[in-house]
């Protein structure tokens, strides 16, 4: 009942001239964007423009913006990044933010589209929590559509690009059709993810024709490459170690710490200047927001969980600005000149505390078990570097501990360099620890490391067959029912069909964990789907559901067995109001890009539509 062919293709389909390629680095943490001219990527594929983002309340400039959204009393978009942060502060200074709306980090949500729970034998099984219409809480728990807010982010940092493009007198002689769009997604994403983030994008009113997704770290890694030496950390004292990361042939890891994920991905450069993946891309949420996790249970213990909260509910603008102040000392703490962190408590602070816990801070860190790290005069808390840094420790040995697993493989034990982007990668504390537990690597930082992803993803939107290959995460197939073979089947899964039996709930394998997959390789698979039983009949009417399963084992026998899971559904319509009573449905799955295609066939040659559904 099946027919297998592999067909390797040449990738890149999209039709729209890309006169400008813009990319939304959609961050956990910072968002931000980054665009060039076609004409100036052919000459030099380095000139990519990025934005400036300022603050009016702490009067920083930077080259993201925090992925941060208000919306009014009336749920219609107000502002975001800083603009939101300080319009925040400033109704909470007032007391006039209980009827708002206000969302920060909330790309997380997305990383949790897998869970694991228990079947009544004890056994785990993966499904997916990840729904179309899924809410979200604000920062008082006050709900909203989840895939709005993604949408309100996404159309601000679009339509912000699209101003600055109008204000060069650029965008009436490219036109909005001119524009394709690269949205920045973790490798590590599973495809309901993806879909989610692509609807999302399609709600903020970028058409699907004009959008693809571009890895985080295959991005930065696009970028890296191409990089002058001087435009690097110690670029002239590693000028060689630099050279020979990129050269071709040679194999090198890309870190990418960002604010909340870490991403990792190890390629080769080919022969003729291509890159492939050459190790299943992993990662996980260890990246700098672990550190602020650290210091909120640091502050729950010195000011008691309780009191804290009061405070944050009390004074919002203060605690907002405390938390910049914090972010700013993360981000330049340097654990290796053995100082202390002096940070600023708002006066706010020292006054609810002494009112709600009768007790004087300067008595609170007294009887403290942190007593001998830290102390506290005037408005300022001192504390001991080797406090300080212990708020770095759980994320960085869970990234460090998951890096040495990937250096035991054998197709990773001959890296030229490891690569290392995002805005923690700029942590010095990361850096000295990276480098203490493997001395023997080459570690290497591009200047403004938390550009590489943004302005990568703009390489990539112009020529995304440089990516010629990547490795599959699971193994992909979908359900069937199967001669019965009482050597290889169960039982209880017998069923007759007009006369004959089969096997229930098979797994039929389409591509294989740990499999190379060339850019647009394809796989071919023929169902024949029969309406002549009665009860079927009514079916004929409907769309064909194909359901589609993911697996980690390279080759599961049934669709229900421990760690399978339910990817999605191929909707297969036809343009006439019936199905004929037998139908030979060839389905092709493409993997193009960073997504499945699918495209069906049927044995008339009538015309069939199809539509991968993983939410």
């Amino acid at each position: 009942m099946a027919q297998e062919k592999t067909n390797p293709k040449k990738g890149g389909e999209q039709k729209r001239e890309k006169i400008v390629v813009a990319a939304i680095d959609f961050g956990s943490t910072y968002s931000g964007y980054a665009f060039s001219f076609r004409d100036d990527f052919q000459t030099n594929p380095l000139k990519i423009h990025t934005n400036h983002w300022s603050s009016v309340q702490s009067g920083g400039i930077s080259y993201k913006a925090p992925t941060t959204v208000l919306l009014k009393p009336d749920q219609t978009f107000h502002s975001f990044g800083y603009d939101a942060e300080d319009k925040y502060a400033e109704l909470s200074e007032a007391e006039e933010h209980q009827e708002w709306y206000y969302f920060s980090r909330f790309k997380m949500k997305l990383m949790n589209a897998l869970d694991i729970t228990k079947d009544q034998t004890g056994s785990d099984h993966l499904f997916s929590k990840l729904e179309r219409n899924m809410e979200i809480d604000d920062i008082d728990g006050k709900k909203m559509s989840f895939m709005t807010i993604i949408a309100h982010a996404i159309r601000y940092l679009k339509e912000h690009l699209l101003r600055q493009l109008n204000d060069k007198n650029i965008l009436e002689a490219v036109t909005a059709d001119g524009i394709f769009w690269v949205l920045t997604v973790p490798a590590i994403w599973t495809d309901s993810a993806k879909q989610f983030t692509r609807e999302a994008a399609r709600e903020a009113g970028i058409h699907d024709d004009q959008l693809m997704l571009a890895y985080e770290p295959e991005a930065a890694a696009l970028y890296c490459r191409l990089l002058p030496i001087d435009r690097f950390e110690s670029g002239g004292e590693h000028q060689e170690l630099v050279l020979k990361t990129f050269e071709r042939g040679k194999k090198f890891m890309v870190i990418d710490l960002g604010g909340e994920t870490v991403d990792i991905a190890v390629q080769e450069t080919t022969k003729d200047a291509k890159m492939k993946t050459i190790y299943k891309v992993c990662g996980g949420n260890w990246g700098g927001t672990k550190v602020d996790e650290s210091f909120h249970t640091f502050l729950d213990q010195l000011i008691g969980s309780e009191n804290m909260k009061h405070i944050k509910n009390e004074d919002r603008s203060e605690y907002l600005e405390f938390l910049r102040g914090f972010e700013l000392k993360k981000r330049t703490f340097n654990n290796e000149l053995k100082n202390r962190v002096v940070l600023k408590i708002p006066p706010a602070f020292v006054e609810l505390l002494s009112e709600i816990s009768g007790q004087k801070l300067e008595n609170t860190i007294k009887t403290s078990q942190h007593k001998s790290s830290l102390s506290f005069s005037g408005d300022k808390l001192y504390i001991d570097h080797s406090l300080f840094t212990s708020f770095f420790e759980s994320s960085v040995n869970d990234i460090i501990s998951h890096i040495k697993d990937i250096f035991i493989a054998d197709v990773c034990h001959d890296l030229a360099g490891v690569v290392m982007v995002g805005g923690f990668a700029e942590s010095m504390v990361v850096n000295s620890a990276f480098k203490m537990a493997f001395p023997d690597k080459n570690f290497i930082i591009p200047m403004e490391s938390g550009l590489a992803v943004a302005k990568g993803a703009v390489l990539y939107g112009h020529d995304p067959d440089v990516i010629c290959s990547r490795i599959c995460r699971y193994t992909y197939g979908e359900e069937v029912w199967d001669p019965f073979n009482e050597d290889l089947h169960e039982h209880y899964r017998q069923t007759i069909i007009e006369g004959g039996l089969y096997c229930t709930g098979c797994f039929r394998k389409f591509f294989t964990i740990g499999q190379v997959v060339s850019q647009g390789e394809s796989i071919e698979m023929t169902s024949t789907i029969s309406f002549v039983d009665n009860h079927r009949q009514i079916l004929r009417n409907f769309p064909i559901n194909v359901s589609v399963y993911i697996s980690k084992k390279k080759s599961p026998m049934f669709v229900d067995e421990e760690g399978c899971l339910l990817l999605g559904k191929i909707k297969i319509e036809c343009k006439n109001s019936q199905w004929p009573e037998r139908v030979y449905v060839t389905v092709k799955l493409e993997i193009t890009g960073t997504e499945i295609k699918v495209t069906p066939m049927m044995h008339t040659g009538e015309q069939v539509t199809a539509t991968f559904d993983f939410l």
